[in-house]
């Protein structure tokens, strides 16, 4: 089961240095966008918001009347208010609280991953949708931070890729894409830094030792390190489905 006051915790002391480190997140966001049928919307109600890597692209690029913006942390609507001032900011997990309101388009980028029950989660998101409404999100796949999880040797997933897929085809699926990012850096020290100032170090729930340490960036060097770098793997997957064929 997800700790979801951990990541809570975890994602709002890394607001101040996740713009900085959210590399793939970036890439996920921009190409999120791209993925949508269309760009004007009367009403959009951005899920996970953060500090706002996808309200700024969907203030660039899409056309809209009315933007609303969830967020499990109360501290990221004063992101979103310099993005887009008038916003309406729903703090709360989304998985808890009651959505009054319907809408032409509900967007996610890297969060329903966090959700205990994606399925359960994406119907309530359905049911929330205008007719002819558009649900569009990015999660991770089977191989995200393939790295980190052999090394540790976990697995909290509650659903694999193919799970996803299968839960997805009651409804019209506009686009189901994967593919995997691989960023580069220094040395595994660098990448535990990396999940920490991203907020996805709630992943690993337990306090390295000085020997565990170096037992870590002993073999993450052994196992996945180039000539010049050590690498990490994300494996984004994109969604967009509605409920009219």
């Amino acid at each position: 089961m997800i700790n979801k006051e951990l990541v809570k915790k975890r994602f709002e002391k890394s607001l101040k240095t996740y713009n900085d480190n959210a590399i793939a997140q970036k890439h996920m966001a921009k190409t999120l966008i791209d993925y949508l049928p269309c760009y004007n919307y009367n009403s959009i109600l951005e899920i996970g918001c953060a500090t706002g890597i996808l309200t700024g692209y969907i203030k660039e690029k899409l056309h809209f009347c009315q933007f609303y913006a969830n967020d499990i942390v109360c501290k990221a609507s004063k992101y979103i208010d310099k993005i887009i001032p008038g916003n309406i900011f729903i703090n709360g997990d989304i998985e808890e609280i009651i959505l009054n309101n319907k809408y032409d388009l509900i967007i996610s980028n890297a969060c329903l991953q966090w959700c205990s029950d994606i399925e359960k989660t994406i119907s309530k998101l359905m049911k929330a949708l205008n007719k002819k409404g558009i649900l569009a999100f990015s999660t991770f796949g089977d191989n995200n931070l393939k790295e980190i999880k052999k090394i540790f040797n976990f697995e909290n997933r509650l659903y694999s890729t193919e799970q996803l897929k299968n839960i997805l085809n009651r409804y019209n699926i506009l686009s189901f894409e994967e593919e995997e990012i691989r960023l580069e850096f220094d040395t595994p020290v660098d990448i535990l830094r990396h999940l920490k100032n991203t907020g996805a170090n709630a992943l690993v729930q337990m306090t390295l030792t000085k020997s565990k340490l170096k037992n870590f960036e002993e073999k993450y060097c052994e196992l996945y390190r180039t000539k010049q770098s050590v690498y990490l793997t994300y494996n984004p997957v994109y969604t967009v489905i509605t409920n009219y064929s």
